[in-house]
């Protein structure tokens, strides 16, 4: 519900001095009379701004609104368009449509690796309450949602707030379309007293599984992880040739040690630190630092644990932002 507030304030005039004056030389002090000062009117309201009829008009109006998705697009690949558009329906307290009504849509542009950088446009619903929303054909990849509300009339947080506490949000999913080429996996597990291992085999399950057709990195050795991403790329190409869309390389390494909690469990949280590189030509495509945290009745098992969901977590955010 939303509390409408009216300010009142009161209003005192400036006091009006009337004299009277008698014409010609000498005036009797009787006939001279001063009118004394009006007293003041109390309690008188001042008139509201437009701004602020405004205001109150939309927040009148958005207080019993129900914005509601009626259908959003399957997901799609980057460069590819969505096959159809966000359909809204914006009803009032009443079930009946609200024709007219500007809504604003927030939705995924680009991106930085993980900051993504949001768009918006404004939208109007036709005589049936409805707006659709045909995106763009995605240049990024995104896990992300479109957000609808109604469009504030100005930027005061009253106003804003309220808009936004009638929002609702669909998903924006644009797969990377990288997908479609093979992989190459160089992620190394590290153990407790950082020493690395192996290549992260949960991480190559979860590509595998995802659809992407990967393999471990050709070279073994760990060493290339203190060197420059061109070193890597260069020695590895130098083996693969053009067999691979692209690399991803980086390393999961604990947080902090193990600890054993007083329930007698075991807690384990693990670091990934990855970078995605472009096989064709080096160029760097995706970077992510991923956390994950997991139980288990045993050491062993806590760790276990937690490889696999930083794992899913891994895979999931370079499929959707590589």
């Amino acid at each position: 519900m939303v509390v409408l507030i009216k300010r009142y304030r009161s209003i005192v005039p400036a006091v009006l001095l009337f004299s009277a004056f008698l014409s010609g030389a000498h005036a009797s002090k009787r006939g001279a009379k001063s009118a004394l000062p009006l007293p003041a009117a109390e309690g008188a309201l001042e008139a509201p701004s437009p701004a602020d009829i405004e205001q109150n008009e939309f927040l009148t109006r958005i207080s019993g609104i129900a914005l509601n998705i009626v259908s959003f697009p399957k997901q799609t690949v980057k460069h590819v368009p969505f096959t159809s558009a966000y359909t809204l329906l914006v009803k009032d307290a009443e079930e009946k449509e609200v024709s007219g009504m500007p809504i604003t849509v927030s939705y995924p542009a680009s991106r930085t690796d993980d900051s993504i950088v949001y768009d918006e446009i404004v939208l109007t619903t036709d005589e049936n309450g409805r707006i659709e929303f045909m995106p763009e054909v995605p240049t990024s990849s995104f896990n992300a949602v479109v957000t609808f509300y109604p469009t504030p009339v100005n930027s005061n947080p009253e106003t804003v707030k309220a808009a936004r506490a009638a929002s609702v949000t669909a998903p924006y999913k644009v797969r990377t379309d990288l997908a479609k080429k093979s992989g190459i996996l160089y992620v190394f597990d590290f153990d407790e007293n950082g020493r690395a291992l192996t290549n992260s085999r949960y991480i190559l399950r979860d590509f595998i599984n995802s659809g992407v057709r990967s393999g471990n990195s050709p070279i073994p050795s760990p060493n290339y992880l203190n060197q420059s991403i061109a070193s890597l790329y260069k020695a590895t190409r130098a083996i693969v040739g053009n067999s691979a869309g692209f690399m991803v390389s980086g390393s999961v390494k604990f947080a902090a040690p193990s600890e054993r909690k007083d329930d007698g469990t075991y807690a384990c949280t693990l670091v990934a630190d990855i970078v995605c590189i472009d096989m064709q030509n080096g160029a760097v495509l995706y970077k992510t630092r991923q956390t994950a945290s997991e139980t288990g009745t045993s050491q062993y098992l806590a760790v276990e644990a937690c490889r696999k969901k930083i794992a899913s977590q891994t895979v999931q955010a370079i499929l959707y932002g590589m």
